[in-house]
């Protein structure tokens, strides 16, 4: 959780401590609301040996042996909860830390994150092999939540040209719709393909950390029917001038365009299991619990959705515009004025800073929002943005003025993308470490 007090102390004035602790207190209400263990705690319910999930009931004396392949940032709270519900006789968990607890018959693997690793692809054969153990007399639950994409992993490549190929499409802003495009058609679990080995009946329980929940985006898409083709992971690598430094990867995709390599999954296809999924918390839910707080607390609340995305200087430059327009009367809105909104921004990578997409949207904020009234705060719901340690940031009126004190140049850092730096020795990066959830980011322009 965000340590409210030290962050909201680290200003000059009661008025900005006391917005600061409003926003602080807000976020840690979100990320209350969408806490793995308790998500799954309420969506499935144990009545003698009837299970309901939402709305439908199921005897659990109709199978014959339950299994869980869990794995994404939240798995291993996601996986407690339902082995608190249900006895489990065999499971994988794959998460990006080491499980707190262990069981004989259940195997946790910490994988790599956020580029696959040796240990991603042990996850991903060891899942495979459970899968291909099923029968139709069993209940599989599946638990999916982000990072997934990186923790399991099966490859149809050599491991070291798909954290290759991983790296640069992200160095190169390509955005977590064109990188699973690429990722699920060079993976045998990926795009729906789970759901071929799987048989009897499989329950996804899902944590969203995408823009507007799509199934056959989130952790890619291993139990959902996948809208993206072999000719889109070919354009994607064209997009970003991939294809001759990858050729070898253009010829697994023009295999699979002449047929020769198996599609991603699509509707119609016969499968040997009956499958369901659910979203069991998103950005959405979180930002609903962030904005509820904030009206109990006499703010009023300006809400954008949960699908705000671009590159972090141009959001930045728009979300300040909006804030501006309320400060100066320009929207029909009284003050406090809490801006809220939900998405995953992305970096343009320029210098070798340390930072991320949330602390640089907050830093792009500060600058832009220097005369205004405003407190302002950006973090990855995981606890982690980018390659820094922090979750994100927070900023206010006077936080160019305290880097001003310290003789630190705001365009310098913003150009060597060190926003985490920069913050860090302001005092206001928010670190929480990993929080064992992950729904995207989530951000508040607090105007007064």
């Amino acid at each position: 959780m965000i340590d409210e007090k030290k962050l909201s102390q680290n200003t000059y004035k009661e008025e900005f401590i006391k917005y600061r602790t409003v926003v602080l207190k807000a976020l840690n209400r979100a990320l209350e609301s969408v806490d793995p263990y308790n998500s799954v705690k309420k969506f499935v319910k144990r009545i003698d040996d009837k299970i309901e999930i939402d709305g439908k009931s199921y005897n659990l004396k109709d199978f014959s042996r339950i299994y869980v392949i869990a794995f994404g940032k939240a798995s291993i709270k996601m996986f407690k909860a339902i082995s608190e519900i249900v006895k489990v006789d065999s499971g994988v968990v794959v998460s990006n830390a080491f499980s707190d607890f262990e069981l004989s018959n259940v195997r946790f693997i910490k994988g790599g994150h956020p580029i696959p690793d040796e240990k991603s692809v042990e996850a991903g054969e060891e899942i495979l092999r459970l899968a291909r153990n099923t029968s139709e007399s069993d209940l599989t639950f599946v638990l999916i939540s982000g990072g997934g994409s990186a923790l399991v992993e099966s490859p149809l490549i050599e491991l070291s040209r798909l954290q290759e190929l991983t790296k640069l499409l992200m160095k190169k802003g390509a955005d977590i719709n064109e990188l699973n495009a690429v990722r699920k058609h060079l993976s045998r679990i990926k795009g729906g393909k789970l759901l071929k080995s799987l048989k009897g009946t499989v329950i996804s329980l899902i944590i969203s950390d995408v823009i507007f929940d799509p199934l056959d985006v989130i952790a890619s898409g291993p139990t959902y029917f996948d809208s993206s083709t072999f000719e889109d992971a070919v354009s994607i690598l064209r997009k970003y001038n991939l294809n001759d430094e990858f050729d070898d990867v253009v010829k697994i995709f023009e295999e699979g365009l002449r047929g020769n390599i198996e599609e991603t999954l699509k509707p119609g296809e016969k499968l040997l299991c009956a499958f369901e999924n659910h979203i069991i918390a998103s950005n959405y839910i979180a930002n609903k619990a962030l904005l509820e707080f904030l009206k109990e607390s006499g703010i009023n609340t300006f809400y954008l959705g949960p699908g705000i995305h671009g590159i972090a200087s141009s959001v930045a430059k728009a979300i300040a515009g909006i804030g501006r327009s309320i400060d100066l009367g320009y929207i029909d809105i009284r003050k406090p004025t809490a801006i809220v909104f939900g998405g995953e921004t992305t970096v343009e990578v320029k210098g070798n800073g340390i930072g991320g997409r949330n602390s640089e949207l907050t830093l792009y904020i500060a600058k832009h929002l220097e005369r205004t009234n405003f407190v302002f705060a950006s973090i990855g719901t995981d606890g982690i943005d980018g390659v820094s340690p922090a979750a994100g940031a927070i900023a206010d009126s006077q936080t160019l003025e305290k880097a001003k004190r310290l003789n630190l140049d705001i365009n310098m850092y913003l150009e060597n993308n060190d926003s985490f730096t920069f913050f860090d020795k302001l005092g206001d990066a928010i670190i929480t470490g990993p929080t064992g959830t992950n729904v995207a980011d989530i951000s508040v322009l607090l105007i007064f």
